[in-house]
């Protein structure tokens, strides 16, 4: 199967989940306040096609799969929206229906939706601690410290240096790149010695810009010991190293470390170069000359190991609290992001379905698929909870509005508005669409 299609039906699949328990959401607190569903569908259809459409006997609500997998909807009887407009509506408010209800019963129904993708990722994340535990990194317990792009030392970080805590906050490797991404302060130990560091405002726009700065801006700093030799042939293999050996010095220059080595390879590339190693307790020289991809034949010890994570299993109860605080740090850290879209690194950044279903992996991973659904089910209810007209946050704004003037905005108003967010979700879902192209088909073809 192509990793392209592999990809896609997880995505599919993460989104059907979503979308479902979504307009359950709707569904549910309408018929808890006795308001009539015309419709509860999976994706979109059309009048005259649908996947399935099924009514049962004695039941006001059709159920059905569209075949259009870009969403869903709940049409709630009495309510202007994406599936009636103020012509739809009887000249009679009629008791079964959503304008006949009061404001509390209203708002349920309307956030009804968000609520639920809200508890889903935390149910996702309590499932996931029970079943998994999980695996925690400080990094400040790493002697070795980190290795730091170029752009981490230029605002004042040093390969070394133990990333201690970003605004007070201990660092471990599962928080601190959003702790950079949105951090204020950052405070290393060097030399023994606890050193702040001011970030920068401009960091979210960096590593916007190039995300891969993201990525790199700080990993382990590990020694180069010879996990492996994968070919007899490879500079390594004759000069006659062995697993085990560990990588102390390159032309008479102490390099233990990755970082320290790493620029030799790449500037002695085809040349030959003295390595000094450690074979047990003996010093040892080699002379060998290194690969034109700057490279020697080794495979490296992995830089985090087993002895390096605090693992931490569950009961159950333990769980509910693990996930639930899980999914708030989540959703904090995603509304914390937000101001970021509204730069021009921002706005460039944002990706649509192509985007979304390249995040999934090549080979099938439960861990993975149900944290990433996780992750888009937090993301989902921030979306919809914005006040543009049309999504959930539209219809609760205008629910305020008609709060405090005491009076019900006309349905009319309702559906211009209406009209107004649906071009808005239209133009959102072109733009970030056409960046997918460009960035997955039209850059790579360029070069």
């Amino acid at each position: 199967m192509s990793i392209i299609i592999f990809k896609a039906l997880q995505f599919i699949a993460a989104l059907s989940i979503l979308i479902f328990i979504h307009e359950l959401g709707h569904f549910m607190w309408a018929r808890i306040f006795k308001v009539k569903v015309e419709k509860f569908y999976l994706f979109f259809d059309t009048e005259k096609f649908a996947l399935l459409r099924w009514k049962p006997k004695g039941s006001d609500t059709e159920y059905g799969i569209g075949w259009i997998p870009l969403g869903g909807y709940c049409a709630i009887s009495g309510m202007v929206d994406e599936t009636h407009s103020a012509d739809d509506l009887g000249k009679e408010v009629q008791p079964w229906e959503f304008r006949a209800k009061g404001a509390f019963p209203r708002f349920m129904i309307m956030f009804g939706g968000v609520l639920n993708n809200i508890i889903l990722a935390c149910i996702i994340y309590i499932c996931m601690a029970w079943h998994w535990g999980s695996d925690v990194l400080e990094l400040r317990n790493l002697e070795n410290g980190m290795s730091y792009s170029e752009y981490a030392q230029s605002i004042g970080f040093r390969n070394g240096d133990i990333l201690w805590s970003v605004d007070d906050v201990p660092a471990e490797d599962g928080n601190f790149h959003n702790a950079i991404l949105l951090g204020n302060k950052a405070v290393v130990k060097r030399n023994g010695e606890l050193v702040e560091i001011a970030l920068p405002d401009t960091i979210g726009k960096v590593f916007l810009r190039d995300q891969k700065q993201l990525a790199l801006f700080a990993s382990p700093r590990y020694p180069m010991v010879v996990a492996g030799l994968p070919s007899d042939d490879s500079p390594a293999a004759k000069a006659g190293m062995q697993i085990g050996d560990s990588i102390v010095g390159v032309n008479g220059n102490k390099a233990i470390f990755g970082d320290e080595v790493r620029p030799y390879f790449a500037e002695f590339a085809g040349d030959s170069i003295q390595l000094d190693f450690y074979r047990g307790d003996s010093l040892m020289t080699a002379s060998l000359v290194v690969n034109a991809d700057s490279t020697i034949g080794i495979a490296l010890r992995p830089a985090i190991t087993a002895a390096d994570l605090t693992h931490i299993d569950y009961t159950f109860l333990e769980a509910i609290p693990a996930g639930i605080q899980r999914g708030w740090d989540m959703l904090y850290n995603y509304v914390r992001q937000f101001k970021l879209v509204f730069t021009k690194e921002g706005a460039q950044s944002l990706g649509g379905f192509g985007t979304m279903g390249s995040i999934f992996p090549e080979t099938w991973s439960w861990m993975i698929f149900w944290s990433i659904t996780a992750f888009f089910s937090v993301a989902l209810a921030f979306m919809n909870i914005l006040p543009i007209p049309g999504l959930d946050g539209g219809h609760i704004l205008i629910l305020l509005i008609e709060t405090i003037i005491r009076r019900p905005i006309s349905d009319k108003a309702k559906d211009i508005a209406q009209y107004v967010g649906f071009g808005i979700v239209i133009a959102l879902m072109v733009y970030v669409n056409a960046n997918d192209i460009w960035k997955f088909i039209i850059k790579p073809w360029l070069g």
